[in-house]
C-alpha cells in the first residue's frame, strides 16, 4: 500500500515536472522606474514617439516611465548610456534609423549595434516630409528642384538632425537623383533644426509629421512633397507624393525599441507584451495613422531586419560621399 502511493505521488511530481520547467515571465516593471533613452532633444518626432509610450506603458503597469533627452555625439552619448546599462529592463532605447547609419559614420563607437543591444520591439513607420518655410516661394518639390538646378552648393543650405542621420542622407540622395547640390548644416535634433527653418536659416528639411504638422497647419512651414510608397497621408491630403511629381523616393523613419545586451529572453517577451498592448490600443493607433503613421509589428525580427537592411544601404553612401560626423 505505501510502495503504491509512493509511486504515485513520484509519478504525480514527474507529470508535473515540465509544467515547473516552464520559465514564467517577469512581472515588468514591477514597482521600478524605467527610463526611455532618446538621442535627441524635446521637440522632435523621437521625442514624441517616446511619450506616446512612456504615457501608455505607464498607465498600464502603474509604473513610473520617463523619458531621457541624452543629445550629444551625434546619437553616441544616448547610445553609449544603454549599452552600459544594467539589462534589467529598467533602461531602454527608442530609436530611429540614425542607430543603423552609425557604425560607418563613427567607425569608433566603442560598442557593436548588432551585439550590444537586444532588439525588442519594431513601432512605427513615419512617411517622410519635404518642408520649406512658409514665405519659400517654392510650392512643391518640383518648384525647389528646378530653382537649384545648375546653382552652387554654397547657395541654398539644408539642415539635419545631424551628420550621418537619416534627414541628412535622404537629402543626399535627393540631391543626386535631382542633380543638384546644396549645402548640409547638421543639429543636435529636429527640434532646433526646424526652429531654424522657421527662422529662414535653412531652406529644406525632410522630417517625420509630427515635428512640423503644426506649423504646416497655421501656416509657418509649407509641406512641399511626401515621401513614401504610398499615397498621399490623411494628415496632409492636399500634398502630393514626391512619385506624383516625378521624383523616385521611397524612404521613411522607422521607430524601434531597444535594450542593453544581455537581457534575459522572458524579461524580452515580457516587455513585448507590453508594447504589443499598446500598439494594439485604437487609441494609439488612431493617434499615429492621423498622422500618416503605420503601426509596426512589435517583433524584434521586424527591427532587426529594418536595421541591417539600412545598415547595408546607408554603409555605401557614407563610404562613397566621404561623410563624416563633421559634415
Amino acid at each position: 500500500m505505501i510502495r503504491r502511493m509512493f509511486f504515485g505521488a513520484a509519478a504525480a511530481v514527474l507529470m508535473a515536472a515540465p509544467a515547473l520547467a516552464q520559465p514564467l515571465s517577469p512581472a515588468w516593471p514591477g514597482n521600478r522606474q524605467v527610463r526611455i533613452v532618446i538621442t535627441y532633444p524635446p521637440g522632435g518626432t523621437s521625442d514624441f514617439v517616446a511619450r506616446v509610450f512612456a504615457q501608455r506603458l505607464g498607465e498600464q503597469t502603474g509604473a513610473n516611465f520617463v523619458v531621457d533627452n541624452r543629445s550629444g555625439g551625434g546619437g553616441v552619448v544616448g547610445w553609449t548610456n544603454v549599452v552600459r546599462s544594467a539589462p534589467d529592463g529598467t533602461t531602454l532605447l527608442l530609436t530611429d534609423n540614425s542607430l543603423a547609419t552609425a557604425p560607418p559614420l563613427q567607425p569608433n563607437l566603442g560598442f557593436d549595434i548588432r551585439t550590444d543591444m537586444t532588439p525588442i520591439a519594431a513601432l512605427v513607420d513615419y512617411p517622410t516630409v519635404f518642408v520649406v518655410p512658409g514665405n519659400s516661394p517654392a510650392r512643391s518639390l518640383r518648384d525647389f528642384v528646378d530653382a537649384q538646378v545648375g546653382k552652387p552648393a554654397d547657395s541654398l543650405f539644408y539642415g539635419s538632425m545631424g551628420s550621418g542621420s537619416s534627414p541628412h542622407l535622404y537629402t543626399e540622395h535627393l540631391q543626386d537623383i535631382a542633380n543638384i547640390r546644396m549645402t548640409h548644416v547638421p543639429y543636435r535634433g529636429m527640434g532646433p533644426a526646424f526652429t531654424d527653418l522657421l527662422a529662414g536659416r535653412v531652406a529644406l528639411l525632410i522630417a517625420a509629421p509630427p515635428t512640423v504638422l503644426g506649423a504646416v497647419r497655421d501656416g509657418r512651414a509649407r509641406a512641399i512633397a511626401i515621401g513614401t510608397t504610398g499615397g498621399r497621408i490623411a494628415a496632409l491630403p492636399d500634398v502630393p507624393t514626391a512619385r506624383e511629381l516625378g521624383i523616385d523616393f521611397p524612404y521613411s523613419f522607422w521607430y524601434g525599441l531597444l535594450g542593453p545586451r544581455g537581457m534575459e529572453p522572458a524579461l524580452v517577451t515580457a516587455v513585448q507584451a507590453e508594447i504589443a498592448r499598446v500598439l494594439a490600443n485604437p487609441e494609439v493607433r488612431e493617434r499615429f495613422q492621423q498622422q500618416g503613421a503605420t503601426v509596426m509589428s512589435g517583433e524584434a525580427d521586424a527591427l532587426r531586419a529594418v536595421m541591417d537592411s539600412d545598415l547595408a544601404r546607408w554603409s555605401e553612401v557614407v563610404r562613397a560621399k566621404g561623410i563624416t560626423a563633421g559634415n
